[in-house]
């Protein structure tokens, strides 16, 4: 082997391919070209002088040899990144930080205010939110990027040297904008949806698994016009300009539901219910910013599962005769 050949490029591209299975969602992951990807890859083998990939039909698979090497590239890419931020962050060695992947069930209700009570707590922490689908912010974890992800748990083949920590389950719901032909309907089969376009998750995420085997599971055809995106401002525009149909996580939607921005299909969605939390290095303790962000989003989450304090009934006064009147005037004299 040539290490002198060996660029940090190459271990970035084999990770995030060893993330996504696929050369064309890891060259989007990369902002390359899949040839572009293709190449380095190739490049990695030749340098390692063992194969790395299997080609399939619906994506790639990882060679005994490139399990082995991932596993170390990650450890590598993570001890680069941490190096370089000590390096940097020298001037401001003392200052307490954290970095947190939202996905979007998160970034839109549960975490805006686990973090407004922690700046309340802690006015000086620095806090940075990244944002992507579930595999990309398991990548940036693993690379030691961020310091944990809120959101759905991903799938069993992204949680290798990870840890789960359920806070509670939600499921998809189907939103559209006010006045829009279903929203009124007390009772809808899933086939009055077909002649509307959808709004879905992006393919190959955990959660558009869990919509197409809704769908599936429902006896209804894949719908003939689509619109794949994981982002929630994105989909609240199209949804108030056209009669779309958003498949979207409950805590992205929940706070436009109440305020009457968004409105509610009456359909049956509990079966995609999922769980929802933490999901963190299985190695290593996390550092204060991240133990401070965690404590903020349990106690939020303790405030909202509180019940409402019942207000004490106030009886009435009677009003009092003339004699008793009298009465207690005599005897305040």
């Amino acid at each position: 082997m040539n290490f002198a050949r060996l660029k940090l490029r190459h271990l970035q591209c084999l990770v995030m391919v060893a993330q996504e299975r696929n050369l064309v969602r890891a060259a989007k992951a990369l902002a390359l070209t899949q040839p572009a990807v293709s190449k380095t890859v190739a490049e990695l083998e030749d340098i390692v002088g063992r194969q790395l990939l299997l080609r399939r039909r619906r994506g790639v698979e990882l060679t005994p040899a490139a399990e082995v090497l991932v596993r170390h590239a990650v450890a590598a890419l993570r001890g680069l990144r941490e190096g370089f931020g000590l390096a940097l962050d020298q001037p401001e060695r003392d200052q307490v930080s954290v970095a947190v992947g939202a996905l979007p069930n998160m970034a839109a209700n549960l975490l805006p205010a686990a973090i407004a009570a922690l700046h309340a707590a802690a006015p000086a922490l620095r806090v940075r939110v990244a944002s992507g689908t579930n595999a990309q912010l398991m990548t940036q974890l693993r690379q030691g990027e961020i310091d944990l992800v809120l959101g759905r748990i991903a799938q069993a083949s992204a949680m290798a040297d990870l840890a789960f920590e359920q806070l509670y389950s939600e499921p998809l719901l189907l939103a559209v904008r006010p006045g829009h032909p279903l929203a009124a309907q007390p009772r809808l089969a899933l086939e009055a949806l077909a002649p509307f376009p959808m709004v879905v998750p992006v393919s190959g995420t955990l959660i558009r698994h869990t919509v197409d085997a809704f769908l599936l599971s429902q006896g209804m055809a894949p719908p003939r016009c689509q619109v794949e995106t994981t982002d929630t401002s994105f989909a609240l525009g199209l949804l108030q300009r056209t009669d779309a149909v958003w498949f979207a996580p409950q805590g992205a939607v929940e706070g436009h539901l109440a305020r009457g921005e968004l409105a509610r299909l009456a359909i049956d969605t509990a079966s995609t219910e999922g769980a929802v939390g933490l999901t963190m290095r299985r190695t290593g303790e996390v550092g204060e910013g991240a133990r401070l962000l965690i404590e903020a989003i349990r106690g939020v989450l303790r405030l909202r599962a509180a019940p409402a304090a019942p207000q004490r009934a106030v009886a009435p006064r009677r009003p009092r005769s003339a004699s008793a009147a009298g009465t207690a005037g005599t005897r305040a004299a």
